[in-house]
Order: structure tokens, then sequence, then C-alpha cells
């Protein structure tokens, strides 16, 4: 702290003679000094000072040093101005004179007579707290700093940790977490939760005409799509290769029907672009509604799951859902028929019964 410019120090004393050689004591080990004669004359110039040091006498008129050095500690509290160290000159050697000063704020004193020597042991005193205070409001804002850095690292991890990669939808992982939460707090059949299956159309011939960077491109323009029309972006994931799951809480079957037949639009509605081609893209969705006997998300999933491969089945391009406890599987909405190009493809997928037992931890 050795290389520490001297701090500003303000006098107020109402004798001119003691306040002027007060100053050019200072002055000559140099501190910069201004003086005043009273407290409220030098008031506004504290304020202004910012961080330093005030030489202050205990009796003056208008305002004196003990009333000044409350002032003083009124706005530091109020952080209206900056480190202030406050020496009290003062007359009084009575100790409860003491206390009131020290009680009042301020920071060290001297008693009349004072030595000047003395006077600038305890300014230079003042000088090195000031210094000390400096260094560690320093520290302290580096380590907020730090802390704010390591906060925005730790969620992007988080982020990164729940979040696929390619699509930027929730992971699966993620998503059955949040489903299991949800699913619990949804208690005995008091709240309806649905569960919409996307998974897209052909999409191995798009991966075998364009390439897989293609394939990657037109999986990223469905998650944009479902991400744009889902109510809760959170709530989209990426359930695995082509296959898309939003689990949708509060919301019945007709309403996820409604949900599933508009992202299916949208996404039909536009082409893929990619290296100068155009690429179509449907993709087919099943729906299921918690009903009293699905007993948890991987039956509900299953549920949907059929509802999808329905869809699929029947021409694909379009949405179906399932029938709740009879188990019967149901059209929804008006289809689009695939191009006939699309139709002389063989099917991606091998068919299979309409429940992929893979997915359900409760067969059916």
């Amino acid at each position: 702290m050795s290389d520490v410019p001297p701090a500003h120090v303000i006098v107020v004393d109402d004798d001119l003679l003691t306040r002027k050689l007060v100053q050019r004591e200072l002055q000559a080990v140099g501190y910069e000094v201004e003086g005043h004669g009273d407290g409220r004359a030098a008031l506004e110039p504290i304020c202004q000072m910012g961080h330093g040091i005030v030489v202050a006498d205990w009796s003056m008129p208008v305002m004196d040093g003990l009333e000044l050095c409350r002032a003083v500690q009124e706005l530091k509290e109020m952080q209206a101005i900056g480190n202030i160290y406050f020496i009290l000159l003062t007359a009084h050697s009575a100790k409860e004179k003491v206390v009131r000063g020290l009680q009042a704020g301020a920071n060290d004193y001297l008693t009349k007579p004072y030595d000047h020597g003395e006077l600038l042991a305890r300014v230079q005193v003042g000088q090195r707290m000031l210094a000390l205070q400096e260094e560690l409001l320093s520290r302290n804002v580096e380590v907020q700093k730090a802390n704010a850095q390591m906060a925005v690292l730790a969620n992007k991890l988080e982020q990164l940790a729940n979040t696929d990669g390619l699509t930027g939808l929730t992971n699966r992982r993620r998503l059955f977490e949040r489903f299991e939460e949800i699913w619990s707090s949804t208690g005995a059949d008091k709240h309806a939760v649905s569960c919409l299956m996307l998974d897209v159309d052909h999409f191995k011939r798009i991966n075998d005409t364009y390439g897989h960077s293609a394939g990657d491109q037109v999986l990223k323009k469905v998650a944009e799509r479902i991400r744009r029309n889902a109510p809760r972006a959170e709530l989209c994931g990426r359930f695995g290769g082509e296959e898309f799951l939003l689990v949708l809480p509060a919301m019945p079957a007709d309403s996820a029907t409604a949900l599933a037949e508009k992202i299916r639009q949208s996404i039909a509605a536009h082409t893929v672009e990619f290296e100068g081609n155009q690429i179509a893209v449907t993709v087919s969705c099943g729906v299921a509604e918690k009903s009293p006997s699905t007993t948890c998300p991987d039956d509900l999933v299953c549920r949907a799951d059929a509802a999808l491969y329905a869809a699929k089945g029947h021409g694909r391009n379009r949405t179906w859902r399932h029938g709740d406890e009879d188990g019967s599987l149901h059209p929804a909405g008006e289809a689009a028929d695939e191009s006939p190009e699309s139709a002389t493809i063989s099917p991606d997928k091998p068919s299979r019964s309409p429940v992929r037992r893979r997915h359900c931890a409760n067969p059916l």
C-alpha cells in the first residue's frame, strides 16, 4: 500500500489559524487539503470528495463536529457517499464525551491541545484504513464477478445436461424427470394430462436420398415447428431418433389432438431447404390422455405410441388418438394423403403391434 496516493483531507475548524496550520502541515507531506469553518459548509464538499479523511473540531457554530459526524454516518449508511475516515478533535477529555463521539460514527479522536505529529500519525492511520477498505472492496467485486461467472457456467452445464444437442429440445432423460414430477402433482385423476408423440415420415428415405446432414437439418426444423406451437417448450423433447414427445399437463385429449393437428399441418406446409434441395417433410402423430387405468408416465407414452403407429399404418401424415379405457384407436382431423411418390416408398420402420413394449414398463 506504499504506492497508494495520499488521501484527500477536509479540515473543519472555526478557528482560522488552527485550520491553516493543519492544512499547511498536511500539504507539506503530500496530502490534498481543503478547509471549512463549520460543519454545514463542509458537508457538500465531503459528499463530493468520495473517499477521504475528515478532521473536524467538536465545538463549532452552525453545525458542530458531532452533528457533522452523525450526518456523514447517515450518508454512509444510505450509500450516498464513499468511505470517510472521521477524526474528531475535542477539548472534552471526559470518557463519556469520547464515547459519544465514537458512537456518533467517528473513527478516531484527538484531545486538544494535540500534538501535530500525533495528528499526522492519526491521518496516516486513516489513509491505511481507506486503502485496506478499497482493497477489500476490489476483492469483493472480483469474488462477485467470479461467482457470477460460475453461476453462468453452472447454468450452461445444466442446460447441456438437459438438452438434446442436435435439436435444442429437452432430452429424453430430463423430459421424463419432468413428466414424473407432473404426474405426481396431478394426484388421483384430478387433472388432465395428455401425451403427444410425433414421428418424421420416411426419415430413412430422406437420409438415403440427401444424406445424414440433410436428415439432421430436417430434425432441427421439425423441432423448431414443435417449439413454436407447443404451449410449454421445456416439456417438448426428442424421444429418440426421429421421434418427439410432448407432455401436456392440464390438457384433455381433444385439445391435445387439436394441437397435434396444428403442429402436423405446420410441418407439412414448410419444406426444408438443404444444399439447393427443397425437402418435403411430414409427421405422424399419436395422442393419449391419462385415465384411471393409466398407471404411470410410461403407460401413457405407450398409449400415445400405439396411436402413432396406427397413424403410420393408415397412410402417415395424420393424427390418431388412443380411446382411453376401451383401448380403441381413432383417427383425428382431416388426414392429408401422402404424395404418389412417397406412397411407393416402403415403410422406413417394420410393421409391429400398436404398442412398442420397449418403451412401456407396464404392458397394457
